[in-house]
């Protein structure tokens, strides 16, 4: 066995890998902090520490050339690949309940950049929520550049994509399918002005892998991690915009919210998350605001990768 991404797919397929989660991210990550992540020094340890998973994987050697032909395979096609604790892995990540071991994206590592702001909303928006996106998100992307984070989906997502390409800003589209299956079908013709961007496409999920409805909600957790805070710009109650807003909120990240009227259900859910505590945004302004305040903390943030007291991820 010489390729991590091939041996990791195989852990992460294997049952013995839920069982033997926590431990299995510790030594990834110690192995990452010293720099020494490799497919022999994991399998060292796993000999040493997790016996029956390395006496499982020593048996699959069919179905690591499986994964090993198809890694080569993809990465000939241009897909990049990322483990958990490798130098690329994004830090945010490791904040999160359910990190992923790993990930492949097409195009640039846009999140190391650490400006990024998540963008949720509404696939039906108002025109109102459009037209404030078209104006005021328009300003805030011209004048902070900030790499802008989102699903990919049609309404408040596609927008917040689409005017971080006109403002020539990065954005990075997080896929509920594997990239063999952009979804929505018509990200195709976005793939190359968001590869010249800098911006990427990035999945948690095998290459082949179609969109489910249930794999949506388990999305919207990386999308929360990537974003050093969220713009929520129109939720109804107990939809996936505002568990998205949940999530980062449980991570301690900040969420900005623009509100609506009160007697409009297509804003009852930011209205209960502005009870809760979230930021009120109007306009460019405020968002321009709240962006400087957030980011002159940055640093407090971020999970040093492999310092004892941060071995394992943020529960």
């Amino acid at each position: 066995m010489n390729d991590l991404y091939s041996l990791s797919q195989l852990i992460k397929s294997h049952p013995l890998y839920s069982a033997h989660k926590e431990k299995l991210l510790h030594l990834y990550r110690t192995l990452g902090g010293l720099g020494l992540l490799s497919t022999e020094a994991l399998l060292a340890e796993l000999k040493q520490s997790v016996p029956d998973l390395f006496a499982a994987l020593q048996k699959n050697h069919a179905l690591f050339k499986t994964h090993y032909e198809e890694t080569v395979r993809l990465r000939l096609q241009g897909v990049q690949m990322l483990c958990y604790g490798e130098a690329l892995y994004p830090s945010s990540c490791y904040w999160m309940e359910e990190p992923p071991l790993t990930l492949t994206y097409l195009g640039s590592a846009a999140w190391l950049t650490e400006r990024t702001l998540a963008v949720v909303g509404s696939r039906e928006p108002t025109f109102e929520s459009m037209q404030w996106m078209e104006k005021e998100f328009a300003l805030f992307c011209e004048k902070e550049k900030p790499c802008v984070v989102s699903g990919g989906a049609r309404g408040i997502d596609q927008k917040s994509h689409a005017t971080a390409l006109r403002k020539d800003t990065t954005t990075i589209v997080v896929l509920p399918s594997g990239l063999g299956h952009l979804y929505p079908a018509n990200l195709q013709e976005w793939m190359v002005p968001i590869l010249n961007g800098g911006g990427c496409f990035l999945s948690e999920y095998a290459y082949e892998q179609k969109m489910h409805k249930h794999l949506f909600h388990h999305r919207n957790r990386l999308i929360a991690a990537l974003g050093k805070a969220s713009l929520l710009v129109e939720a109804k109650k107990r939809s996936g915009t505002l568990i998205t807003a949940q999530q980062s909120l449980q991570l301690g990240r900040p969420v900005w919210v623009v509100p609506g009227h009160p007697l409009d259900p297509h804003f009852s859910g930011s209205l209960e998350l502005l009870m809760d505590g979230a930021l009120l945004v109007r306009d460019a302004q405020d968002l321009s605001m709240h962006f400087a305040v957030e980011f002159a903390n940055l640093g407090l943030q971020v999970a040093p990768i492999g310092s004892p007291e941060n071995g394992h991820h943020y529960r």
